[in-house]
This record gives structure tokens, sequence and C-alpha cells, in this order.
């Protein structure tokens, strides 16, 4: 029997063995995937959970250290560590910074010459609040969502922050023009000067030297620089170059137009002891203009003169100051004291009638107050007049003679004239002169009047001989010449008479006239000096008191001619309390006794 085939189709089953219970089909894998990958899934889970779990500690952990808001971790600050402190202890931390940076040296070159300061004198400073602030914010700059990671990293490495400044630009103004000295040129602001009566404008003219506006800028980065590189002084650079003036002239023209506008008429000054006029001449010397800062020019009036002005106008006032003053007692100075009294008028009276001008009334009314006299008998005790200086000198009848101390000159016994002399002497007598301080005749006595005490006498007027009020006083003038003369004093003005007459010496004398010829020398000495007038009935003595101090002599005299005029020359020899001299020359050309002319 032949043999059967064997079925092998691979869809037959082979069965090995019989099977307990149903057969449940298997399960398809799925595609590319094998038994092997099952325990690769099982670390997939784990290892997700790892960095979210970090991120998680980290950002708890960077909400933990900085919630107490303090300065962030590992932070420096000027070379300290200011790293998590508070407020309170950041704040004291940066004071003493701040103390500390005030003595810090600056120094400011300019070409081949440094300046050196310190912060604090030139008015650098800490600014504690803005730097506080800045150390606070350290991590605020950092995108939000990185800044856990910025304070991870702070856990490993320190992180800086920098000062911050303030600069006070008036202050350094002022201390770099005080530390330029004379190496700076100030310049010259417009101004406005009365001239001949009427305000002009002086145009204002550049200086030179280091613009002050440009290290206040420049300051707060040197700082920045010298302090985040720990270096011990703050260095910059600076230019010489031109200062403007502060005001412009057209600003001046303003001012002057506004000012004139204010002076132009007299105001009424009331009191309740009477009432004074104040001229606008007086007004217009008032006057001060001032350049401010934004190139205007204010308009005020100078308390200096206002106050002086006003004790002139009402110093007759009922019940007015009394001046120390000084009388001849025995032939020694004595002081009168002075009294106290009332005056017009205190606190600042220029502003009040400056600003009632500018309301558009010309009266105002000011208070009168209790004051001092301007000059004391404590200011007349340090003038040192104590004695009689220049020597014993006088001339009578063409020939010097030996007088009382002082200068005597010698004069007929009767005539008009004489009432005069005796009237000038009575107005002089007692007059001060202050150390470093002129006397002139005319000011100090003024037009010689009829109302004022002089009459009608003989005088010469452009050579000719006249009548006129006053005439005979070229004696006193003479007189007082060479009172002055042998003293040792600088004779400022003078004019010899131009015809010669032997009551008074030869090239040595001085005639008078209103507002000129005049007298005027200078008190040149440290001391005071007291003019003290007597006369008789045939001679007149002017003496000078004092602390001896220069004398002098007439050591020369020179005559020659001048067409038909005489000329006299005289020299004088001054010596010094140290033993030094000096020579001045005076002159006088005498016309003939019958000529008018030369």
């Amino acid at each position: 029997m032949d043999d059967l085939p064997i079925e092998t189709s691979a869809d037959a089953p082979q069965v090995d063995e019989p099977l307990d219970g149903p057969v449940t089909p298997a399960q398809p894998l799925p595609s590319g995937s094998s038994d092997d990958d099952a325990p690769k899934r099982r670390w997939i889970l784990p290892l997700t959970l790892v960095p979210l779990v970090l991120l998680v500690v980290l950002v708890i952990g960077w909400t933990v250290d900085t919630s107490s808001g303090g300065v962030p971790r590992n932070v420096r600050l000027a070379g300290r560590d200011v790293g998590g402190l508070s407020e309170d202890e950041l704040a004291g931390r940066i004071g003493d910074v701040a103390q500390d940076f005030a003595s810090t040296p600056v120094e400011i070159t300019v070409e081949d010459t440094t300046y050196s300061t310190t912060a604090g004198e030139l008015g650098l400073t800490v600014d504690e609040a803005e730097t506080a602030t800045a150390a606070l914010e350290t991590d605020d700059s950092t995108f939000v969502l990185l800044r856990p990671f910025s304070w991870a990293r702070s856990l490993l490495s320190e992180r800086s922050t920098s000062l911050r400044f303030q600069v006070n630009a008036e202050q350094v103004a002022a201390v770099v023009v005080e530390l330029q000295g004379t190496d700076r040129i100030a310049p010259t602001e417009p101004t406005v000067e009365l001239v001949e009566g009427q305000f002009t404008v002086i145009v204002g003219k550049d200086g030179e030297g280091i613009d002050p506006g440009e290290v206040a800028r420049e300051l707060p980065g040197a700082a920045q620089v010298a302090t985040d590189g720990d270096e011990e002084s703050i260095r910059l650079n600076a230019e010489r170059g031109p200062i403007p003036p502060l005001g412009s002239e057209e600003a001046a023209t303003e001012a002057a137009i506004a000012a004139e506008a204010l002076v132009a008429e007299p105001v009424e000054i009331r009191t309740d002891r009477g009432s004074r006029t104040i001229s606008s001449d007086e007004l217009r010397s008032w006057v001060a203009l001032a350049s401010q800062p934004d190139g205007s020019v204010m308009v005020t009036f100078d308390q200096p003169k206002v106050a002086p002005g006003l004790e002139r106008a009402f110093r007759d006032v009922e019940g007015h100051p009394v001046n120390a003053s000084f009388t001849l007692e025995n032939g020694v100075p004595v002081i009168v004291p002075d009294q106290l009294g009332k005056v017009c008028c205190g606190g600042d009276t220029g502003a009040q009638i400056l600003a009632t001008i500018e309301s558009g009334t010309r009266v105002v009314d000011l208070p009168l107050v209790d004051g001092p006299a301007p000059f004391t008998a404590a200011s007349a005790e340090a003038y040192g007049i104590v004695e009689a200086v220049g020597g014993n000198n006088g001339w009578r009848d063409g020939s010097p003679t030996t007088a009382d101390p002082g200068f005597t000159t010698y004069h007929a016994p009767t005539g008009a004239r004489i009432t005069n002399i005796h009237r000038i002497a009575d107005l002089v007598r007692g007059a001060v002169i202050a150390p470093g301080t002129s006397f002139s005749i005319n000011d100090y006595v003024g037009k010689r009047t009829a109302e004022n005490g002089f009459v009608v006498a003989g005088a010469i007027s452009n050579g000719e001989h006249v009548d006129e009020i006053g005439g005979g006083i070229s004696q006193f003038a003479t007189t007082m010449f060479n009172a002055a003369y042998f003293a040792g004093l600088p004779i400022d003005v003078y004019q010899a008479h131009s015809e010669w007459f032997d009551r008074y010496p030869r090239g040595r004398e001085a005639t008078m006239g209103f507002p000129a010829p005049d007298l005027k020398f200078t008190n040149d000495t440290p001391y005071g000096m007291m003019i003290w007038t007597s006369y008789t009935q045939t001679s007149l003595t002017v003496t000078l008191y004092s602390t001896a101090h220069a004398t002098a002599a007439q050591t020369g005299i020179v005559e020659g001619t001048s067409g038909k005029c005489t000329t006299v020359k005289t020299t004088r020899t001054v010596t010094f309390p140290d033993g030094r001299t000096t020579q001045d020359e005076f002159r006088a050309r005498y016309r003939p006794p019958d000529s008018t002319t030369c």
C-alpha cells in the first residue's frame, strides 16, 4: 500500500498535545515593537519628572530666599558685602560708604596744571536713596522667568552694584572758581553806570577759565569709573575756555530804561516827625543793577547808599543822634561823647522805597527808629587824636615866624574880609578827617552865601580886584595850605594867587573860589586828624591835631620868568617815621601888580 502524502501546509495547525480548556487566540504586537522595549517604557515617566522637580525646588528656594525683601545674595557695593542685608541694614552700610567717600581726593587737570580737592568739598556726594534702590533691585533687570536661575548662579559667584552720585552744581562752581585763583580771569558783566546824570550801558567781556558746568556734568561719570575700579582718586580732565558774562547787553539796556523810569521824579519820604524830598539825582545814585543767571538784569536800590542818604536827609530831625566830636581844652584834644537819637529809617529801606515806586506812587511812609550816631566816642578814641602836629610856623610881613602850634598868618585889623575869615574858621573848627580820606574846603563849607553868614569883601576875579560875597577867605586857604604842608600831608588840589601879597609865603599859598579853585589834601596817616582854628583881630591860626607821624620842611625855592610873570617853585622834603624821605614841588606864577595877564 502506497504511503499517503503528509500534509505540510503552513496553515495547518499542529497540536502536540491536547489543551485543557478553550484556546484564546494570541494578540498581535504593535508595529515596530518587541517584547524587549517594555523595560524602557517603565523609565520614561521618572526621567520626565526629575527636571520638573528640580525646577520646582529651584523656584521654591528662590522664592523663600528673596521673600524677605532685602538685598539679594552675594551682592557687593563699593568693595563691601551687602548681600542679604535688610533695607535698614543696607541704609546704614551705605551711610558709612557715603561718609568715607566725602574724603576721596579729586584731581582736575587742565593742560599741565592739576587742581586738588575732595569729593565733599566739591559738592560730589553719594546719592544714598538711589544707591539703596539699585542694590535692592540687583536682579530686577533679569527676565522674570530667568530670575531663579540667576539666583542659583549667585550661590556660587559674587555680583556687584555701583554707587549712584549727585552733584551740587552751585558748590562745584564756587570751588572751581576758588581752586583756579589767579589762573581764572572773571568775566566782566554788562553794567549800567551813571555817566553825567544818565544811565549808560557798559558792555561785558568774556573771562577765561574752567567751565564749572562741564566739571559738574563730568563728575558722576568720573566717580563711577574710580569707585568701580577701586581707584584712590577721582580724576577728570578739563579745558580752559571763554567764560561768558551771565547777563546780556540787551538786558542791561532794558534795565537802564527801567531804572530811568523809576528815578525820573523825586520821592517824598514821610515820617512822624516830618517829611523830606529825595531828588531824582539822589535816587539815581542809589540804583544798582545785577545780572541774573537767566541773563536778565535786575534793578535794585543799593542799601549801603540808601541808608546814609536817608540819614543825611533826616539828620536835623527833632531828637536826631549827635556824633562824638572833639574840642580843645587847655591845648589838649578832648572827646565830646555821642548821643543816641531818632534816625531814618530801620530795615531794608531801599527795597521798601523801590517797591512803593514800582507800585505807582512816589510817597513812601517810613518809621523813624532809635539809632546810634554814626561816629561814636569809641570811634573817636580809636583815631588817636592827642597832640598838635606840623610844628610851630607862621608868616608875617614877608618873613617866617615861630608861632604857637600850627600855622599862623596875619592881616590888617579892620575890613569886611575879617568877618569872612572868622566865619569860615568857625565853620571848619573841629572838622575831623578819617585816616586815608581827603578834606576839601569847598565840599565841607559849601558856597559862600549871605544866608551862610558871609559878607561882601574884596577879592580877585579874572585878575581884577572886585567885591564879592566871601571875599578874603583866601587868607584861610593859605593858612590851611601851610598847616597841611608842614604836617607832610599830600596836597591834592590847590591854586596860588595870580598876584603875590607879602602877607603870604611866596610860592606857598592858595586862593579860593566856588566851585573852583579849591584846596584839597589827604590824611595819609594811620590816625584821625582834627582841624582846629583860632583867630584874633589881626591873625588866623590853623592847627592840625593827631598823633605825630611825618614832618616836613621847605628845602628849596627857585624863581624864574614866564613872559612878564614870575614863576616860583618850592621844594618840600617829607620825613616819615621809618626815616624814609620824599620830595615834592609846588608852583606859582605871579603877574606884575599893574597887569592882569602875563
